[in-house]
């Protein structure tokens, strides 16, 4: 199989709203904030998603392109605030996943700031840059999460 080679930089083209997503199975409805970046072709590249957990823990969601070096850390920072360094879960054939609970500073940041930079490295140590729109996303956390 051939690898994912990725350009240096991705960003959406346009202001591309943070929207809530709820699917259920007739007895419960659970709901989540998602932002997606799609390439040229609309195929998914990069997308966020704000999930509540059972025991009402909010928890961020990125799913990323394959080709990843996953022994590097995904850092994320919301517009020039501090990085976060984080670790991937795992990868499928859907892409790479980073799974974290969503807590102050990185919450209140992405409810105030303009985008949320994702950096990541891929297998020939080359960086690779994912900027999502922040669009919005007070409001979708909030429908998500109330």
């Amino acid at each position: 199989m051939a690898a994912f080679i990725a350009p240096r930089a991705w960003s959406q083209s346009g202001p591309a709203a943070w929207r809530v997503e709820c699917v259920g199975d007739g007895k419960i409805l659970p709901c989540q904030a998602i932002q997606q970046l799609l390439n040229q072709e609309k195929k998914l590249v990069a997308q966020a998603a704000v999930v509540l957990t059972p025991d009402k823990t909010p928890m961020l969601t990125l799913q990323l392109p394959l080709g990843l070096n996953v022994s590097e850390p995904v850092v994320v920072r919301v517009d020039t605030s501090n990085e976060e360094k984080l670790r991937m879960q795992t990868c499928t054939n859907s892409g790479c996943f980073v799974v974290v609970p969503l807590k102050d500073p990185l919450l209140a940041s992405l409810r105030t700031g303009q985008q949320l930079k994702v950096a990541v490295k891929d297998t020939t140590a080359r960086t690779i840059n994912i900027d999502l729109s922040l669009l919005g996303f007070g409001l979708a956390f909030d429908k998500v999460t109330k």
